[in-house]
């Protein structure tokens, strides 16, 4: 099945892209999606734990199963000074 990644902030310049069509199994996870690009993109790596995830529009965890057609959002962590 298709679903369209859509990459914000920093994320767009590691990949080039601002989003990309991908082809994933039935019952994959977005954890899976956020696994298959930090080994594509290993500068992602580094914020794995902190990405902030959605799906159509809706932060969800990471164990959330993706459907044909579904918008995955991939954004940077949020990071304020202080």
């Amino acid at each position: 099945m298709i679903i369209k990644i859509k990459f914000i902030g920093r994320y767009k310049t590691i990949t080039g892209q601002d989003f990309i069509q991908f082809d994933v199994k039935a019952g994959t996870t977005i954890r899976q999606v956020v696994d298959a690009f930090v080994k594509q993109f290993p500068l992602m790596e580094k914020d794995r734990k902190f990405m902030m995830v959605s799906k159509n529009n809706t932060l969800t965890s990471v164990d959330t199963p993706i459907g044909e057609g579904d918008e995955i959002t991939i954004c940077p962590p949020v990071v304020s000074g202080g």
